[in-house]
């Protein structure tokens, strides 16, 4: 079965690479509202043969229209796999470092899910993608942001950057007419540690470990939500982010490694 199951996994990689990347890009120019459709059946089926369900808890804000506020969703960060399970919440782009835009296959899906690469090493790079976040969000996206920056084991939080909250910053200056920008800290918890993807892992030997395993969940738990407005400032929310999460991760879990977080200030 756990062989089946990766073949699932290279048949939806092939099908998808082959036939849903040239109709997505066709789709994004002539129809962009039927565009999430198809991201979201890849997250789906990826996940099915990866045995990973997903259960979310808490009310998801799929309100839209001209009053709806700009989103972005602020995530602890456990494993590659956290990109499509919050893929099949909503049509959302994810920030993401330079080095995925040169990865085979996978920039290709993350430039169709219009993902927003940068290199945090540079500061031009840092405040083009705040730019470019700040557009797809006025644009009326949803935008996932992994404050961290890299993977943890799911047990304890690393720090939260603050850089990259100021694409709320710059939308709100450069749009006079949103009064705030709606953040969303999710937290993310796997039923297994075999889910998470730490450091220098490869990819493949970690998708063989899901698929010959037991099934695993993932709970979403959707926080608090925050206003992010005019006078409000990156770093302080950036750490209300953290403790909501940690706060989150800890009364759900019942396990106090779960309060660890970085001792170091935003």
């Amino acid at each position: 079965m756990a062989y089946l199951r990766a073949a699932g996994v290279l048949f939806t990689l092939i099908i998808f690479f082959a036939i849903g990347a040239p109709l997505q890009w066709v789709i994004l120019r002539v129809w962009p509202l039927a565009a999430p459709a198809l991201p979201l059946a890849f997250n789906r089926m990826l996940l099915y043969f990866l045995q990973i369900r997903t259960v979310v808890h808490g009310e998801i804000d799929g309100s839209g229209g001209a009053a709806a506020l700009p989103q972005l969703l602020v995530a602890n960060h456990v494993s590659w796999t956290d990109i499509p399970v919050l893929g099949t919440l909503h049509s959302i782009s994810f920030l993401a470092k330079s080095e995925v835009a040169h990865w085979p296959i996978i920039a290709t899906f993350a430039e169709l899910q219009r993902t927003v690469f940068v290199d945090r090493a540079s500061r031009k790079s840092i405040r083009d993608a705040n730019a470019a976040m700040a557009k797809r969000m006025l644009e009326g996206g949803w935008v996932a942001l992994f404050p961290e920056g890299t993977t943890y084991d799911g047990t304890a939080l690393g720090r939260f950057h603050s850089s990259h909250f100021a694409a709320a910053t710059n939308l709100l200056a450069g749009a006079a007419h949103v009064d705030a920008v709606r953040i969303q800290p999710v937290a993310i918890r796997y039923s297994s540690a075999r889910a998470a993807w730490l450091g220098d892992d490869l990819l493949l030997p970690h998708i063989m470990t899901l698929v010959k395993g037991a099934p695993i969940t993932c709970d979403i738990f959707l926080c608090r939500p925050l206003r992010f407005e005019r006078r409000s400032g990156r770093k302080e929310v950036a750490q209300t982010c953290t403790e909501e999460i940690a706060a989150m991760l800890a009364a759900t879990q019942g396990d106090d490694t779960a309060r660890k977080v970085a001792s170091e200030k935003v």
